[in-house]
């Protein structure tokens, strides 16, 4: 008798874990992690170095943009008189007409060696002048003629100041040396309520004198002082120069040795000078 058959139902196949294609899809996302991160690093790194362009970009257009500032230390300060009452005895002109000339001419001769001269305008007040003082400047110098029929040149200086008597005696001796009559020496001009007081002396913080060249109400005196224009001007530029070159030699730098670096400078004064009126 044969053994009965038995129908048992069919196998299922066994799936094979393929464990190199797992192996392979882990590698490849591992590479794509890799890469992203590089390129999130390299996006990162160009915005910070765009940020610091600009950044760089914007401090050097700000440092460039400043006005440069103006070193009133090497200037000279000269301050004409502006008294057109003071008519001169002869040749129908005044002390303000006068001085300002021989002001022009002392600038002219100045600024040929370098220097750089501003003239304070003919309007300019006392007050006006002597802020200009408050900058410290390399010096300031007043030109004047006397009154009073009398004879001879005198400097005012600030007795406070070792640097005003300096530059006092300085334009002082090449002018007495120049004029024609016995001349009346240097005179304290910072005292206040004094025979000799003098406001742009006794209110000035910069290296200042006050040059009193003859007097214009006498007919002989007036007559030189007409015919000696050059001649004055040259003794004050001289006298200047001897003053600065002296400070330089301490150790103040006021004077230049290029022309149209004084004529820059000249600008930049006046224009600050004017911004501030």
């Amino acid at each position: 008798m044969q053994p009965e058959e038995r129908n048992y139902p069919p196998r299922k196949p066994v799936r094979r874990v393929r464990y190199d294609r797992i192996i392979a899809v882990l590698v490849i996302l591992v590479l794509l992690i890799v890469i992203l991160v590089k390129c999130c690093s390299s996006c990162s790194a160009k915005k910070q170095k765009k940020g610091d362009t600009a950044a760089t970009t914007t401090a050097e257009t700000t440092v460039t943009t400043e006005p440069p500032a103006v070193d009133y230390s090497r200037m000279v300060y000269l301050s004409p008189s502006n008294q057109v009452d003071n008519t001169f005895n002869v040749g129908d002109t005044n002390e303000a007409a006068e001085c300002r000339l021989i002001a022009e001419k002392t600038a002219a001769i100045l600024q040929q060696s370098g220097i750089s001269v501003i003239i304070a305008e003919d309007t300019a007040s006392l007050q006006d002048k002597t802020a200009v003082g408050d900058n410290h400047l390399g010096a300031y110098v007043a030109i004047h003629t006397n009154q009073g029929q009398g004879v001879g040149t005198d400097c005012f200086y600030n007795g406070t100041s070792e640097a005003s008597r300096s530059l006092a005696q300085a334009v002082y001796d090449p002018v007495a040396a120049l004029t024609p009559t016995a001349d009346r020496g240097l005179m304290d001009g910072s005292q206040n309520g004094s025979d000799t007081y003098q406001y742009e002396i006794g209110n000035n913080q910069s290296p200042c004198c006050l040059i009193e060249v003859e007097f214009h109400d006498g007919p002989n005196v007036a007559q030189w002082i007409l015919d000696n224009e050059d001649a004055i001007a040259q003794a004050i530029a001289t006298g200047i120069t001897n003053y600065l070159q002296g400070s330089s030699s301490t150790g103040s730098q006021t004077t230049t040795t290029d022309p149209a670096a004084a004529a820059t400078t000249n600008n930049a004064i006046q224009d600050q000078l004017s911004a501030g009126a």
